[in-house]
């Protein structure tokens, strides 16, 4: 038998971005069938990998996200963390994976599910096929060692677009770029309360009660991100000097008509409020918040695009409402898409069952929900009598190429797994 950490080393190197991940789902199926298992794929490109009647699912997503020279991870280890050099280290979630593989080899009396396209809205879990036939769900998507996860926000996008119709520039106005470049940056859900510049709407707010005129503008890099990057071309009837530090301008030689529109735009950036709408002080997380992802202009629009979380099916929809009312105040024409379900926090005998097994290795081991979206929801909503928790090893800056898991963290989350199925097994008895 492999260790976790033996298993995530031997497909590091299998491509496995999102959208581009059947290398991977391919390994999986081969590895399935090499110790026993019955393998079955779903049109979503789900697997789920069972033997015997199941005690329990298992749920990872087997694709990452790809930064830097990923899907080539090369990796290293420095002072009992795993990183990858210049690249993602897929960590999230193919660590979750590699757990499923360990206790795979050790039981029979489990069910895998490995879903795809995770990182690109749940496509897979929002599409699954399959039957889980388990009471228990246990999703090994987490980051943080100790903590036993009840509860996730649901997303929802929102894209709003308006023409890229364009009209003469007036006379004797210059024509500069403006950018802004590698700030922060972060995840659009658990990061959306650290007050995040968001490089979009810094670089509108350099445009506030000025006379000036876009011709293009674009940022963001995708949408479950707080944008580190903007930039824009635009005519002004004088030299413009920055507000912000961080933002570059200087004069171009241009002879492009400017966007009939612009105002509106800019007003729609400058006027949207970036963050937390609600708090939850009881779970001490956000209730409700929003993201301005990206914007683009093209030959024929100029499409902008939200992300939108809540901890409660409602408060998502009326949100989702509420910020396409606002677009189309300014003239877009909006479209909602991609609603995940939110996994409303409850504390279920399965849960507590955990909490216990996990405070003989963790005392303080708690109860939390995360302010980002998990599977979870869509599989309560599929299967409202399935008992559900979230579990993981202490993964840092996931989505990023400075992405490391601690290696002990991930060990003593194997032994938690097989004292779990020791308590699971001794209730049949």
């Amino acid at each position: 038998m492999k260790t976790t950490i033996e298993h995530f080393k031997s497909f590091s190197k299998t491509p496995r971005c999102s959208f581009d991940a059947r290398k991977m789902r391919d390994f999986i199926i081969e590895f399935a069938a090499s110790i026993g298992y019955t393998a079955k794929v779903d049109k979503a490109d789900n697997i789920l990998c069972f033997k015997q009647k199941p005690l329990i699912c298992l749920q990872s997503h087997y694709d990452m996200v790809c930064l830097g020279d990923a899907p080539n991870v090369a990796i290293y280890e420095k002072d009992g963390w795993m990183g990858a050099k210049n690249s993602t280290l897929g960590a999230d979630n193919g660590m979750g994976v590699a757990l499923m593989m360990s206790m795979m080899e050790r039981y029979e009396n489990i069910e895998c599910l490995f879903t795809s396209d995770e990182e690109v809205g749940l496509i897979g879990a929002n599409n699954l096929e399959h039957k889980i036939t388990a009471p228990y769900l246990l999703n090994l998507d987490s980051e943080e060692e100790g903590a036993i996860f009840i509860g996730c926000a649901g997303g929802v996008d929102i894209t709003g677009k308006i023409s890229a119709r364009k009209r003469s520039a007036r006379e004797g106005f210059k024509a500069f770029e403006i950018s802004i470049k590698d700030l922060q940056g972060g995840h659009s859900g658990v990061d959306i309360d650290k007050n995040i510049p968001n490089a979009i709407k810094v670089l509108a707010s350099e445009f506030t009660n000025s006379d000036c005129e876009l011709v293009s503008i674009n940022g963001g890099e995708r949408i479950n991100s707080i944008p580190k990057s903007a930039s824009a071309i635009f005519y002004a009837p004088k030299n413009f000097t920055p507000k912000n530090r961080s933002v570059i301008i200087k004069e171009i030689k241009k002879d492009d008509d400017v966007l009939a529109r612009s105002s509106d735009i800019l007003q729609m950036i400058q006027n949207f409020v970036q963050g937390v709408r609600s708090f939850n002080d009881e779970l001490k997380i956000p209730h409700e918040s929003i993201n301005l992802s990206t914007i683009k202009t093209d030959d024929k629009e100029v499409t902008v695009e939200f992300f939108a979380r809540a901890m409660e099916k409602k408060a998502l929809e009326d949100l989702g409402e509420s910020t396409s009312d606002f677009l189309k105040n300014f003239g877009f024409d909006v479209k909602i898409e991609g609603f995940s379900a939110p996994w409303k926090p409850n504390v279920t005998p399965f849960a507590k069952k955990l909490q216990k097994i996990t405070r003989k290795f963790f005392k303080n081991a708690e109860f939390k929900a995360i302010h980002a979206g998990l599977e979870c929801g869509i599989f309560e909503n599929i299967n409202p009598n399935i008992e559900i928790a979230s579990i993981g090893p202490n993964i840092k800056f996931p989505h990023s190429l400075n992405e490391c898991c601690e290696i002990a963290s991930v060990e003593r989350l194997e032994i938690v797994l097989k004292e779990l199925m020791a308590d699971l097994e001794r209730a049949c008895e």
